[in-house]
């Protein structure tokens, strides 16, 4: 580990405590060396004072007899023996004006030499004066050695009491700090439950007795964090929502277990990478990532389209802005609020069936009456031009005519076709207020337990043979693939009014593929199965489907995509009714334009008794 350390960190505590005793040391024995050196040099510059003033004397003393015999060879002789000494190094003897020697330099300084001046004496009478120059070099050499001796003591005295405390360091202080280094990397790597060993010293020992009990409360809380990582983890991935965690630059780093199973793409897959490459239906919501981490403002869409296999579904994306976090980031949550949407629709359609249910019941009151008198007098005219009957014939001769005549004249002018479309027309409507009826009201029909799987095949009986559907397309050259689970449980339900819907269903289904002639070859899938305590029902089609405004109006009343007089618009509508209100159950569809569509019934396997009106 020391060697990631950055070199003004790699200093040691024994290092420095022996670097420091060491100067420590080293400045004591250098102010003890100075202080010897001082005084040591201080008494040879006594003594060498001394001697200079002694030799001097001597040489006054020498000098006075050759000086008062004026003997200058005597005097030249006596000084130069003086001179012979590396102590003495210059003399100038005079007596009166007269120099009889003279060696003294023109430029003395006075720190290089010592200077001597004495009076030549001679039976009490001065009769000259010499004045004597001594070298100072004993007094550098003596210097120089004092210093010498002085750093060599510094050094060896330094050096003994810095490997005495590098031995003492390693033994006392290194070694137990290299073993507690070595447990503390141990538990630094997860070993949590690791105790260091004791010393022998108490103090490192008190120090090993912190770091234990440091490492058993790294240990609570790691537990106690682990615990609550699990526990947060769980609830995001148990969350029906798609959490995905993002940087500022869009990176995921949080992937829960929804957006794995809606996206195929594992968590461990999916970190690092970039929201669009493993999530491209929020590609556009990336864009507004950085507009609410800047804002700091939660951002949300309602009812996104995406594409999820080929089915349109209508998605919430909502983008919260990590504020409290340094890093920034943000996270997105997505939910599938296609069932809501179609519930939605759904409570929509009911409250519009609730709506012109009431306006149905009365409608149907108010047109009964003048339609049943209209079919009456039609039938009434029908029979009245009728052949068959004797007073017919008395009529027309009463007239001056015959029946013959009457019947050629209303052939003629094509009155049976007409009086024939009327009673049509009549029968239509009357069935659109049977149609109303139904609509506004609860049936009071028998209901019976009945094999949903045997009403589906009477059902397509039913269409094979009926006159409308043979009229415009031959339902005989649909094929028809039946997916029925033997497991169905038997319903309690009015059979003939969920054959209805089951006709109306098929009706629109083999009219959508009849107009699509550049699709594939007609076909329905129909299947009942079990779910729980539902039984489902689903006819598909893969005819030309029907865009999103289509879809969302299906189920109104009076809404038709046919042509005037094909179509009413109350089929699908009734059959909504009928699933809803008189069953208890869902009536849905999902469709994709070019892909078919496919209606889905849910009815509740009621266990309660039959019970007939």
């Amino acid at each position: 580990m020391a060697k990631d350390l950055p070199l003004s960190t790699r200093r040691t505590i024994s290092r420095d405590l022996m670097l420091s005793l060491a100067l420590m040391t080293a400045l004591v024995v250098s102010v003890f060396g100075i202080i010897y050196r001082v005084y040591y040099t201080n008494q040879e510059i006594a003594g060498l004072a001394t001697e200079a003033s002694a030799v001097a004397d001597e040489f006054a003393e020498v000098l006075s007899r050759p000086l008062w015999n004026m003997d200058g060879d005597t005097v030249t002789q006596i000084t130069r023996a003086y001179l012979s000494s590396d102590f003495l190094t210059g003399v100038r003897v005079k007596t009166g004006p007269e120099t009889f020697f003279d060696n003294l330099p023109k430029n003395q300084h006075p720190n290089q030499w010592l200077v001597e001046t004495r009076n030549i004496i001679n039976a009490g009478e001065t009769i000259g004066s010499v004045e004597l120059l001594f070298s100072k070099t004993r007094i550098d050499n003596v210097r120089k050695r004092s210093l010498l001796l002085t750093l060599v003591t510094v050094i060896l005295v330094t050096a003994v009491i810095g490997l005495g405390t590098h031995i003492l360091m390693k033994r006392l202080l290194i070694h137990p700090m290299n073993r507690l280094m070595e447990g503390i990397r141990t538990i630094a790597a997860g070993d949590y439950q690791y105790a260091l060993p004791m010393e022998k010293h108490a103090d490192i020992n008190t120090i090993i007795s912190e770091i234990n009990i440091m490492a058993r409360e790294i240990d609570r809380r790691e537990t106690d964090l682990n615990k609550l990582r699990g526990m947060l983890k769980n609830i995001i991935d148990s969350m029906p929502s798609i959490l995905v965690g993002v940087d500022p630059d869009g990176r995921v780093n949080q992937w829960n277990r929804e957006a794995e199973k809606q996206t195929h793409v594992i968590a461990a897959q999916a970190m690092g990478c970039n929201i669009e490459t493993v999530y491209p239906s929020l590609t556009d919501a990336v864009k507004k990532v950085t507009q609410a981490i800047a804002e700091k403002k939660t951002y949300k869409e309602s009812k996104v389209t995406s594409y999820v296999k080929g089915e349109m579904r209508y998605l919430d994306i909502t983008i919260y802005p990590l504020t409290a976090s340094d890093a920034g980031g943000a996270v997105i949550r997505v939910d599938d609020i296609t069932e809501r949407v179609r519930i939605e629709e759904m409570m929509v359609q009911s409250e519009k069936m609730l709506s012109v249910g009431g306006l149905a019941a009365g409608m149907a009151h108010e047109i009964n009456n003048p339609l049943a008198g209209i079919l009456q007098n039609i039938q009434v005219m029908q029979n009245r031009l009728s052949s068959e009957l004797p007073k017919n014939h008395e009529a027309a001769r009463k007239c001056g005519l015959s029946m013959a005549d009457i019947q050629a004249y209303m052939q003629s002018r094509n009155l049976p076709e007409m009086i024939a479309s009327i009673m049509d027309s009549g029968k239509r409507a009357a069935k659109i207020v049977e149609n109303m009826l139904s609509f506004s009201r609860k049936s009071e029909a028998t209901t019976t337990l009945s094999d949903l799987a045997q009403l589906m095949d009477a059902t397509l009986e039913l269409a094979e043979n009926d006159y409308d559907l043979k009229k415009r397309y031959d339902f005989r050259q649909i094929e028809i693939v039946r997916e029925f689970d033997p497991q169905v449980p038997m319903v309690v339900c009015e059979a003939p009014k969920i054959q209805q819907v089951f006709l109306n269903i098929l009706k629109n289904g083999a009219q959508a593929m009849a107009e699509y002639p550049d699709g594939p070859p007609p076909r329905f899938i129909l299947r009942v199965k079990p779910e729980g305590d539902w039984v489902c029902i689903e006819i598909e089609d893969n005819g030309p489907g029907m865009d999103e405004a289509v879809r969302k109006r299906i189920f109104e009343p009076f809404y038709t995509t046919k042509s005037v007089g094909i179509g009413t618009g109350l089929g699908l509508s009734v059959s909504y009714f009928i699933i809803t209100e008189n069953h208890g159950g869902t009536l849905s569809v999902f469709s994709t334009p070019g892909a078919g569509t496919c209606f889905s019934i849910h009815l509740p396997v009621k266990k309660a008794s039959v019970t007939s009106a």
